[in-house]
């Protein structure tokens, strides 16, 4: 098991994963930063907007329930 510790770096805190440990992250990806309550860190890689290329109604579903009439205590 690999050790690191947290180092100061300005505004920044730094934590130092050894090149071993990071062959699998992309270099060029920008990462999400997630720390839970138990002080787990958790890089999470950064999507860009799939909405941003789209045509306009590209992702539009039609309403199927529009013509459906309430058949019970529905609220109306």
């Amino acid at each position: 098991m690999l050790t690191t510790k947290l180092r100061k770096q300005g505004s920044s805190v730094v934590v130092t994963i050894p090149a071993s440990e990071a062959k699998n992250l992309d270099m060029n990806v920008e990462y999400i930063v997630r720390t839970d309550k138990n002080g787990n860190i958790s890089l999470i890689p950064k999507l860009d907007n799939p909405f941003k290329k789209a045509e306009p109604g590209e992702y539009y579903e039609k309403d199927v329930w529009a013509d459906m009439k309430p058949a019970g205590k529905e609220v109306w």
